[in-house]
């Protein structure tokens, strides 16, 4: 039976994907007299709080999607950078299916290439995604110097030097107590005495507070230019994999651009 809405015109029934819940993401029972609120089986309040751990997550927009099992291996060209990539996303894949196991060892990965554009981003970020929406663990993505940038913007915000300073302290908390943090290219910024201190009060919190930690770099853990006090926790916090020294990133841009040089020439 259709109705007439405050128009006076027929106004058309309401449809809905899930008709148990009404697209609400609960339903009602009554037991004993009471009335009580069920998450349905639609899975749409499961859904809406990936979302949610996925906007707070801060994801490069271009590995959206992007997970371990679709992370490939046969775009490097010799077979020693098509093993070390397997390797690679063979520990990911472990590491994502072992988590609650590994989280109580409070021990990350540390994915090292000296070649920029090997692919170690696009792995880290797909265990993001893969604990995200298969473990629903709440993860936080940055890169080293965004922090930098981060601490100095506490600095300059106009207050007193106890403000500052209870600022930047709040910043350090909330990055030390993210469960899962990636920091992408450690290594890169100045080895300076106040980026020496900051980098250890955070790896030092959450080295002791167990919080899971992967890095990506371009160089070896012995390589890193930074204070031995950090090294030292980088190694206690985070297992070294190896990625090939190649540019895949090169690779696909060179075949992107041919095939769009071959569209434009209508070859």
């Amino acid at each position: 039976m259709r109705r007439l809405n405050f128009y006076g015109k027929t106004a058309e029934p309401k449809t809905f994907k899930c008709h148990k819940c009404h697209d609400s993401g609960y339903y009602e029972i009554e037991e004993n007299g009471y009335t009580y609120a069920c998450e349905c089986e639609c899975g749409k309040i499961q859904r809406e709080q990936i979302e949610t751990k996925l906007r707070f997550a801060a994801l490069p927009e271009e590995f959206k999607g992007q997970t371990v099992d679709n992370f490939r291996t046969d775009c490097y060209l010799t077979p020693h950078n098509q093993e070390l990539a397997r390797a690679a996303k063979m520990i990911s894949k472990r590491f994502v299916e072992r988590f609650e196991d590994i989280q109580d060892m409070g021990k990350g990965l540390l994915f090292y290439s000296g070649v920029k554009g090997s692919g170690k981003t696009r792995l880290a970020v797909s265990i993001a995604n893969d604990l995200v929406q298969k473990k629903m663990v709440p993860v936080k993505f940055t890169t080293a110097l965004q922090i930098l940038d981060q601490i100095r913007e506490t600095w300059g915000n106009g207050r007193s030097q106890e403000g500052q300073a209870e600022t930047e302290s709040q910043l350090i908390r909330d990055i030390v107590s993210v469960p899962v943090l990636i920091i992408d290219d450690i290594g890169v910024e100045q080895p300076k005495d106040w980026v020496n201190e900051r980098f250890y009060n955070i790896l030092n919190g959450r080295m002791i507070e167990k919080r899971i930690t992967i890095f990506t770099s371009n160089y070896r853990m012995e390589q890193l230019r930074l204070d031995d006090r950090i090294v030292n926790r980088i190694s206690k916090m985070a297992l070294p994999v190896e990625f090939p020294a190649e540019s895949i990133r090169t690779a696909a841009a060179k075949r992107e651009n041919s095939e769009l040089l071959k569209r434009l020439l209508g070859t």
